[in-house]
């Protein structure tokens, strides 16, 4: 998992041209303004999501995986913490699903929190575990965005 200021983000273009293109999308206006739903950059090697959500708490929350694709996740407004474990030791409650690339685990009884607001951004790697879309304090209304980027 990597968390830093969107600002700092073309410093892990060393990373791999598609996670260098990903990062780029985070600087781009028209990105940050576009509407609810899938955009489609690279066809399904980089694809982005934009979703708009009020924040849950974090025992209603599953961590998820993926195995096809990295994450890199950013909030245009809003707050939320995103949950992170190790895999080793998690009990799966639902099993992996290759046309959605996700798969459900359990909370531990505890994890790490990465908090994103506006300017941030997280990177979560295939097959590392996390929990988004939860709430600091209060419910909070957010516009996200998920950049998609296939590693297989």
């Amino acid at each position: 998992m990597i968390l830093d200021q969107i600002d700092s983000a073309l410093l892990y273009g060393g990373l791999g041209e598609r996670i260098a293109i990903g990062l780029a999308l985070l600087n781009e206006e028209q990105v940050l303004q576009s509407p609810v739903g899938r955009n489609v950059v690279q066809g399904d090697d980089i694809f982005f999501v934009v979703d708009e959500y009020e924040t849950q708490p974090a025992d209603e929350g599953k961590f998820e995986i993926h195995h096809k694709y990295l994450d890199i996740q950013t909030v245009v407004s809003g707050t939320e913490f995103i949950g992170f474990a190790p895999l080793e030791g998690l009990t799966q409650v639902e099993g992996y699903d290759g046309d959605r690339d996700i798969a459900f685990y359990a909370p531990p009884p505890h994890y790490s929190k990465a908090v994103l607001t506006p300017g941030r951004f997280a990177i979560f790697w295939p097959n590392e575990p996390h929990m988004p879309c939860r709430m600091l304090e209060a419910p909070c209304a957010v516009k996200k965005i998920v950049v998609k980027v296939r590693m297989e």
